[in-house]
């Protein structure tokens, strides 16, 4: 993908805000108009850039997306461990094999969480 897609997905993976990886693109942006060359001429890798800046203790909506993934998936793996004691057969639901589908939740929970955090729209500017 794009130098500045990249970008703005290493530094929401470092907890940057909206306003501040903004800030960065467009200094990205200016410089590389100014000096006429890519930005990873200018700059390095997006990687190497964005190590750049402090990590921060806020958190992405991809973050966010994957805590919900795992919460879910330890909810379902406490369900399936203490309904049988409750006295509930599960495995005529779930199947002889409880715990696959929790591990699905955590996949699909981090898979999905990467997948918001790096196609979300780019930020813009606020001034302009």
């Amino acid at each position: 993908m794009s130098y500045e897609r990249d970008l703005a997905f290493n530094l929401r993976i470092r907890g940057l805000s909206e306003d501040a990886i903004a800030e960065a693109l467009d200094e990205v942006r200016a410089h590389a108009i100014t000096a006429g060359s890519p930005a990873n001429e200018e700059f390095g890798s997006s990687q190497e850039y964005a190590r750049q800046f402090p990590r921060q203790k806020a958190r992405s909506r991809g973050y966010a997306v994957a805590t919900v993934g795992a919460v879910l998936a330890i909810t379902y793996a406490a369900a399936m461990f203490l309904l049988p004691f409750l006295g509930m057969d599960v495995r005529g639901f779930v199947g002889p094999i409880m715990l696959w589908p929790a591990l699905v939740l955590i996949l699909g929970g981090v898979v999905s969480g990467f997948l918001t955090d790096y196609f979300r729209p780019l930020p813009t500017s606020r001034v302009h």
